[in-house]
């Protein structure tokens, strides 16, 4: 029923809410003060991400690249164009900080890089990114066309001209991706895909040699268990969480030849593979 859903939605802010108020900001002040151990698996993370070779799809793309019809399976999608335009006020608080610790592991960041968002949601993370790279790309890519107009209309009302948008399913990119991006950043995104082994093989497909994949997900055993109840009531699409053992076997087995994960915030790891 819509007055459940709606509930639902905002049970869901709430608590996202209230965990970047009292875990999130505790840890990132032990974080300052040189007293926040964080959990690795994996090998030592390498961050950076160099070279790039500049803009070409956000030069080429003016509009949205828009699927012809609705794919097999897009039911479990409207969800997402239905939230479309208040998503990114609803999960803002939390994702925030997680990217910041993702763009921390991606400095020192080329000017020129390309860079892939495979599910870019309303665009917050895409907006950032496409600051960062001023002589490069950010191609913001997702399976909701909700998502992708509203990612669309987020950078025009910010002037942002270095960006691409797709209407794509993650584990079946367009063909102008092979092999085209420096680094491809997936923020609480992964737990949403039906094949995450699919998906990882195409992250590989379209990183240029020397790319990187930054993944952040819930990936502590802990945080999974403890999210997992409200992730299936109220997360749109919810497929699964995977532990970081998990994600490093994943990204193992699509060939990648080093595969580091680390906990960057209570309960939120990060996976760095490269190419």
């Amino acid at each position: 029923m819509p007055g459940n859903r709606a509930l639902l939605d905002q049970s869901m802010a709430l608590a996202l809410l209230s965990w970047r108020l009292h875990v999130f900001e505790p840890a990132r002040w032990m974080k300052r003060l040189g007293l926040y151990r964080a959990s690795t698996l994996g090998a030592p993370v390498v961050p950076g991400v160099p070279g790039g070779s500049g803009p070409h799809l956000s030069r080429r793309y003016s509009q949205p690249v828009l699927l012809p019809g609705e794919p097999e399976g897009y039911s479990e999608v409207k969800d997402f164009d239905r939230v479309a335009h208040l998503y990114e006020a609803a999960v803002r608080p939390f994702s925030e900080p997680i990217l910041e610790e993702v763009e921390a592991l991606m400095h020192p960041l080329s000017p020129r890089a390309r860079v892939l968002d495979p599910s870019c949601g309303p665009g917050g993370a895409v907006l950032r990114l496409a600051q960062r790279v001023p002589q490069g790309e950010v191609v913001a890519a997702d399976l909701s066309r909700g998502m992708v107009e509203t990612a669309c209309e987020a950078a025009r009302r910010a002037r942002l001209t270095n960006l691409a948008f797709f209407q794509a399913d993650v584990g079946k990119p367009p063909e102008a991706f092979t092999g085209y991006f420096d680094a491809i950043v997936c923020c609480l995104s992964f737990h949403h895909y039906p094949d995450g082994a699919e998906a990882v093989r195409a992250f590989r497909k379209v990183l240029a040699p020397g790319g990187k994949v930054f993944v952040a997900d819930a990936g502590p055993r802990w945080f999974v268990e403890l999210a997992r109840p409200i992730s299936v009531l109220a997360d749109p699409g919810f497929v699964r969480h995977r532990t970081g053992e998990e994600f490093l076997e994943l990204f193992a087995h699509a060939g990648f030849s080093r595969v580091s994960w680390i906990e960057v915030l209570p309960g939120i790891g990060v996976t760095v593979a490269s190419v």
